[in-house]
């Protein structure tokens, strides 16, 4: 039995203009995606929970538009499915398909790495130092730990220089994000902070066979925790 979306979490009203005219506010597609997705990846809204969209559009003061862009968009992102006869539901992810998005993932990630290694610049690199820093004083995967590991790889993705690729990149974590708060937690930081630690040092010494391998061996530790493969 699939349970139904509580969308009762009103978001801020659009208002105002930024200097130069343009608005500085998102639009209520953006807004409304980012409500639905935020409840998503915290497991507010689980695989399965079907999502309505007159009582999404009437509890935040919108139209029916904006809510349908939104579930579109995350449609888009795997998030949501449009199913006939039944509506939009939260997408649910069998082992199967975590292996199948991280396989893809893989593949990117060691595109990105090796594009890093070619564009990164001496201060970028000093900021990836400073945010390992400040994770070796942290002492488990919380809040705090995971943001900063986001952080980190966010950085590396954006010296690649290749937008189209980091949004690639973004959309697949975005997928899985809900199922890695959920079942890696027996990952522990220890192996993690040392992997990153070394890629780090791979990607400010131009070794960019190294990287690769130690960026496949990081995500892969990941599925196996995911999925309950470990060795």
């Amino acid at each position: 039995m699939t349970d139904k979306a509580d969308p009762r979490k009103p978001f801020p009203r659009r208002s105002g203009t930024a200097a130069d005219g343009v608005s500085a506010f998102p639009s209520r597609q953006d807004i409304v995606a980012k409500v639905l997705r935020d409840r998503i990846l915290r497991g507010e809204l689980g695989a399965g929970s079907r999502l309505d969209i007159d009582e999404i559009a009437a509890a935040h003061g919108v139209s029916r538009t904006p809510v349908r862009d939104a579930l579109k968009q995350l449609e888009g992102e795997g998030l949501v499915a449009v199913l006939p006869y039944r509506g939009v539901e939260v997408t649910r992810l069998a082992a199967a398909d975590v292996e199948e998005l991280f396989g893809i993932r893989v593949a990117l990630e060691r595109l990105c790495v090796a594009r890093c290694i070619a564009n990164i610049t001496a201060h970028e690199i000093l900021g990836l130092r400073r945010l390992l820093q400040r994770m070796d004083r942290l002492r488990k995967r919380d809040a705090a730990w995971m943001a900063l590991n986001a952080s980190f790889h966010d950085g590396i993705h954006t010296a690649s220089r290749w937008p189209r690729l980091i949004e690639h990149i973004r959309e697949l974590r975005t997928n899985v994000e809900r199922y890695v708060r959920a079942r890696a937690s027996g990952l522990g930081i220890e192996r993690q902070q040392v992997q990153h630690w070394a890629l780090l040092d791979a990607i400010e010494t131009n070794d960019t066979a190294r990287a690769e391998a130690i960026i496949t061996a990081h995500l892969q530790d990941t599925v196996a925790a995911m999925t309950g493969t470990e060795a």
